[in-house]
């Protein structure tokens, strides 16, 4: 069984042609503009063949699960936490795991400046996880371009997210720099649990797992946690977690179990309760406030 798209949960956007030729005129744009955009979340059984290639640049970016890549009489693994960017005009395909599908990001990449903003063709890229790395700021990026383009493809849209384009193109290839902004955390364990909180918002942490990211004791960290942000460790990953799920509840292609799993959530009905403690209504009351269906 192969499947170029249908996955519960997905995200994706194909920009129509005749747009595309107005857009791409544009000064704003730049040279650099996307095509296509999506997510796809546990693809199971995915699989995209193009023996003749395409004319846009592919990104693909897997953040859990496993895949691969054949183009140039090779396959290369695409494990979780790397990227990998394909050339225009290069026959590929690309694939899911069978045991362990991935999770992944994709764009479809065009313009005249396209080889100035991209490198690396070809190869597998490490985009590893630690306590600066800002994976979910990243994934933030995207959301952004989605959310906007939920809205429909009018011109100033398609400009505003082709000008989010070159930051995001640039978290993965000037990685140094992305991370810089968090180097000042490296002395604030409280900020540091935070930030690993952020990365790993679809886990299910614990107080020890948290406290020892950060050396330091469950009752001490404890103690100074609560003193800096009056809350526990754990009621303030929760916290995280539904303010990420407040996000995804404006995407209309999700449905609350969607939501749910994406927030960290394996019950969907434990989900509810805590986003009704939190936020005092309840998820779907929640999307109908924002003028979501």
């Amino acid at each position: 069984m192969k499947k170029k798209e249908g996955f519960p949960g997905q995200i994706s956007y194909v920009i129509p042609e005749k747009i595309l030729e107005i857009i791409q005129d544009s000064p704003l744009v730049e040279g650099l503009f996307l095509s296509d955009i999506g997510y796809y979340p546990h693809a199971s059984y995915h699989h995209r063949s193009r023996p003749a290639g395409i004319s846009q640049s592919i990104l693909i970016y897997n953040i859990a699960g496993n895949g691969s890549i054949s183009l140039g009489g090779r396959t290369i693994k695409l494990p979780p936490d790397h990227y990998f960017v394909i050339s225009p005009n290069v026959p590929h395909s690309y694939f899911a795991d069978k045991e362990d599908p991935w999770t992944i990001y994709w764009i479809h990449l065009k313009g005249s400046k396209l080889l100035s903003h991209l490198k690396d063709f070809g190869e597998s890229i490490p985009i590893d996880r630690n306590k600066t790395s800002r994976i979910n700021e990243r994934i933030e990026l995207f959301n952004e371009i989605f959310r906007n383009l939920e809205r429909g493809f009018s011109i100033e849209t398609l400009e505003y997210v082709n000008l989010c384009l070159p930051h995001l193109i640039a978290s993965f290839t000037h990685v140094k720099q992305f991370r810089s902004i968090n180097d000042p955390l490296n002395n604030d364990p409280v900020n540091l649990a935070i930030n690993f909180m952020l990365e790993n918002l679809n886990l299910k942490l614990t107080l020890d797992m948290i406290s020892k990211e950060v050396n330091l004791s469950p009752s001490y960290f404890s103690r100074i946690f609560l003193k800096q942000t009056g809350f526990s460790p754990i009621e303030y990953f929760i916290h995280l977690k539904i303010q990420r799920s407040c996000t995804l509840l404006e995407n209309r292609a999700l449905t609350i179990a969607d939501v749910s799993n994406a927030s960290g959530f394996e019950d969907q009905f434990y989900f509810s309760r805590q986003f009704r403690k939190v936020m005092d209504m309840s998820p779907s009351e929640y999307r109908k406030s924002r003028g979501s269906k």
